[in-house]
Parts: C-alpha cells; sequence; structure tokens
C-alpha cells in the first residue's frame, strides 16, 4: 500500500507536471509540496481535499492513507503497531456509523 507521500509524487510524475504547477493548483507552495512529497510533512484535511480534487481520487483513501502515515510516523513499524491497527478495526466493526452521538 503505498504512503500519501509516494500516491502523490507518483501521480505528479506519471502526468509529467511540475513540482509549482501542482503546489499552485492545490494553493500550497512548492517547498511544503517538496516536503509532503517525502513524507517530511503531513497534509491538512483542506490540503487532502484539494489533493484528491486535482488528481480526481478518493479523499477518504487519501485521508486513510493519511491516518496510517501518522500513526507509523509516531509509533513505528513494529508489530505491536500492527497489533493496534487490528484492535482499531476489530471496534469500528461494532460500531454503528449511524449512531454517532
Amino acid at each position: 500500500m503505498p504512503t500519501f507521500a509516494e500516491t502523490i509524487r507518483t501521480l505528479r510524475q506519471q502526468q509529467n507536471v511540475p513540482l509549482r504547477v501542482v503546489a499552485a493548483a492545490v494553493e500550497i507552495d512548492s517547498t511544503l509540496l517538496s516536503r509532503l512529497e517525502l513524507g517530511e510533512r503531513f497534509p491538512t484535511d483542506e490540503q487532502i481535499k484539494r489533493f484528491a480534487d486535482y488528481f480526481q481520487l478518493s479523499r477518504e483513501e487519501l485521508t486513510a492513507q493519511v491516518i496510517a502515515d501518522r500513526i507509523i510516523a509516531a509509533y513505528g513499524a513494529e508489530e505491536v503497531t500492527a497489533r493496534a491497527a487490528d484492535l482499531v478495526k476489530e471496534r469500528l466493526a461494532g460500531y454503528d456509523r449511524h449512531n454517532t452521538r
């Protein structure tokens, strides 16, 4: 599964679009886009929305990638992190998405 950084960088390169063009389209500077593509920074929710719109991707999928990237950055690619992700999945399976208090 690619990271957010890999997804954005790969799409930009496949479309042969310069960094500055994508940066302008998503309303950020090219330095920030470079850092996002290198995985050194994480995008805001608004930036995720703009990337999804620009590349015609699912906002939910990009958001999920960022959440996963943040978890791994915070806790490492360890077995315990994978176990925690499994616990989240199990707990969400019983969550009633229609009853959100």
